[in-house]
């Protein structure tokens, strides 16, 4: 099976379901639009749903990927942690990242918003414990107060979105991404006798 054809089924399906919405959207149309049969999207996908998990799942991975690159990168975890808080918010305010993606599917198909966010917010959270990790066993971070942090942090993260959509001022404030990140590993870092 050719992925090429799968992944161009996946690109139609996207900006068929960002332009009719995912209920409006039929399998004929994403047939239609990408100039294959019917036959040749049941080859790849089972029904509309699962195209609609795929465009979700391709989505997620590309906002988490930028994420990724800052925690495979060799810097400290300090500089990870303030990297990540700071692209993460950005990422909520640039309308053409992944994230915007990601978001908009999810709005226009309510009934299953809840779902992807959980899938998009699995793949941070975990991006944060590996530096969580990383600051504890390297002593930058104190385990005591990471451990205590930890849920408050990916609440923080998480309520980024919420922010952007109803903070009118939240885009005039360049600096809250790294005012943030500065906070909160303020929080995280041992206290020095």
């Amino acid at each position: 099976m050719s992925s090429k054809t799968r992944d161009k089924l996946i690109d139609v399906a996207k900006q068929l379901f960002i332009r009719k919405g995912v209920e409006n959207t039929t399998i004929s149309d994403i047939a239609n639009a990408s100039y294959k049969g019917r036959r040749t999207i049941y080859t790849y996908f089972k029904n509309k749903l699962e195209i609609y998990k795929a465009v979700i799942e391709r989505e997620s991975d590309k906002m988490v990927g930028e994420l990724k690159v800052i925690v495979d990168s060799d810097r400290t975890p300090t500089d990870k942690l303030h990297d990540f808080i700071t692209l993460r918010i950005a990422q909520t305010k640039n309308d053409s990242a992944p994230y915007s993606s990601v978001r908009f599917l999810s709005n226009i198909d309510f009934g299953r918003n809840e779902k992807v966010r959980r899938m998009a917010n699995d793949k941070e959270e975990a991006l944060l414990n590996i530096i969580i990790d990383q600051g504890v066993a390297s002593g930058e971070f104190d385990p005591q107060r990471s451990e205590l942090l930890r849920k408050c942090l990916y609440t923080i993260v998480r309520s980024i979105d919420t922010i952007n959509a109803d903070d009118a001022d939240f885009h005039a404030h360049p600096d809250f991404g790294s005012a943030l990140a500065q906070f909160v590993i303020s929080g995280l870092r041992p206290d020095r006798p």
